[in-house]
C-alpha cells in the first residue's frame, strides 16, 4: 500500500477548516468580552453612584463646624438668661456679690466681676 501525497486543493481544505474553527472559537470569546463589557459597564455606574453620595472628611468638617457655631450661638443666648436672672437676684437682694460673682464666673462662658 502506498500513501497518497495530499494535494495543494487537499491542504488548503484543512486550512480552511483549520480557520473557520478558529474562527468560530473567536467568536465565542468576543460573545463573552461583550459579558465582560456590560458588567463592568454596570459596575462603573454604581461607582459612579458612590463617588456621588460618598461623605467626604472635608464634608463632616464643615458640617461639624456649623454644628458647633449653632451651638455655641445658642449657649451664648442661654449664657445671657442666666447673667440677666443672677443679675435680677441680686438687685433684689436674694444673693449677695459674692454669690453672684461666683455664679458668673462659671462655665461655659465665665465672666469676671
Amino acid at each position: 500500500m502506498s500513501k497518497k501525497e495530499p494535494t495543494t486543493s487537499d491542504i488548503l481544505g484543512a486550512i480552511n477548516d483549520f480557520a473557520n474553527q478558529v474562527e468560530e472559537r473567536f467568536d465565542g470569546v468576543d460573545k463573552r468580552f461583550d459579558g465582560v463589557d456590560k458588567r463592568f459597564d454596570k459596575v462603573e455606574e454604581r461607582l459612579d453612584i458612590l463617588e456621588n453620595n460618598i461623605v467626604t472628611k472635608d464634608y463632616l468638617d464643615d458640617k461639624l463646624m456649623d454644628l458647633r457655631v449653632d451651638l455655641t450661638i445658642s449657649m451664648r443666648k442661654e449664657d445671657k438668661k442666666v447673667e440677666t436672672l443672677v443679675e435680677l437676684l441680686h438687685k433684689k437682694k436674694i444673693i449677695n456679690k459674692a454669690e453672684k460673682a461666683d455664679i458668673l464666673k462659671m462655665e461655659p462662658f465665665p465672666k469676671g466681676v
